[in-house]
């Protein structure tokens, strides 16, 4: 059921103090920030742990390298693919969009300047959060003993990055939330699929969920931070936007990926953060105001 309070505007005092909690919520998770390289001294703390850490081998479907590799570029269609390796195809594509959008807004000084006037601010640290996720989904798919080259984004989304990066900061950051919300359910599903066709493989089950549990965590703050910064406004055109990716969605999305995209539009049109683990919420920056009825707080 739609929770009503994540579209509805906080006080201004309220919204004033979000992004110091925030800040404070990022400084705890991230660790201090390399801005130069780029990094998060916490996250790659988390990223060397594990890659120390040993997991069971895949013992099931092996996947050709080669024709995940085409399946993956579109030189083959998915049509010949098993559910795994259409789902694993569905992971390396899953964040190219952003990938590349990350890298032009931090090449420009991020959406906030990146620290400019020596204080990042809480979208400084949202963008370096995003370079992780590109890492941590091609880890989902190394499991499987496969690696690939990430596709250059469709000339559309390239357009809307530099819209937003170039639209007034109000604006920008409302198209930003509408597609941050969209994230969420998308990659909730994703995480879906996967731990429903690795179930029999315990110990590779349980490193798909640790690999997207970290999305979710970032993802839910960016989306949380940016609807409590939003005014009455902002909102309801969020809102607008999002009923619009819907009906993109609609259109025949999934269809390529022989895929009902039934899961995702019903999130969007029911957003709530109950959607999410009670294990995610609890990791994630969630203001009192969201927090889901589900949970006990």
């Amino acid at each position: 059921m739609l929770d009503e309070r994540l579209f509805t505007a906080l006080s201004a005092e309220r919204r004033r103090r979000l992004g110091e909690d925030y800040l404070a919520f990022v400084a705890a998770r991230d660790g201090e920030p390399d801005l130069a390289r780029r990094t998060l001294a916490r996250r790659e703390a988390w990223f060397s742990e594990l890659t120390h850490t040993a997991i069971a081998a895949w013992d099931g479907e092996r996947i050709d390298p080669v024709r995940f590799g085409e399946w993956h570029r579109g030189e083959r269609p998915l049509s010949e693919a098993t559910p795994l390796a259409v789902w694993l195809v569905m992971v390396a594509r899953a964040n190219e969009g952003e990938a590349w959008g990350v890298d032009y807004l931090l090449d420009r000084g991020g959406f906030e300047g990146l620290g400019k006037g020596g204080t990042l601010r809480p979208r400084d640290f949202a963008d370096l959060e995003e370079t992780y996720h590109t890492r941590i989904l091609r880890e989902v798919v190394r499991i499987f003993s496969l690696d690939y080259e990430l596709r250059l984004p469709t000339k559309p989304i390239q357009q809307s990055v530099k819209f937003m990066a170039y639209a007034p900061e109000r604006l920008s950051f409302t198209l930003l939330a509408a597609g941050e919300l969209m994230g969420t359910v998308a990659f909730l599903e994703l995480a879906r699929r996967g731990e429903r066709l690795v179930e029999s493989h315990p110990g590779v089950a349980a490193r798909v969920q640790a690999l997207f549990d970290e999305i979710l965590v970032d993802e839910i703050g960016h989306v949380t931070y940016l609807l409590g910064s939003m005014g009455p406004w902002q909102l309801r055109l969020m809102r607008q936007i999002a009923r619009g990716y819907q009906a993109f969605l609609s259109r025949g999305y999934g269809h390529a990926y022989r895929e009902s995209t039934a899961p995702l539009l019903e999130g969007i049109r029911n957003y709530s953060l109950g959607l999410f683990p009670e294990r995610v919420l609890r990791r994630s920056f969630v203001p009192d105001a969201y927090w889901p009825r589900e949970y006990a707080r």
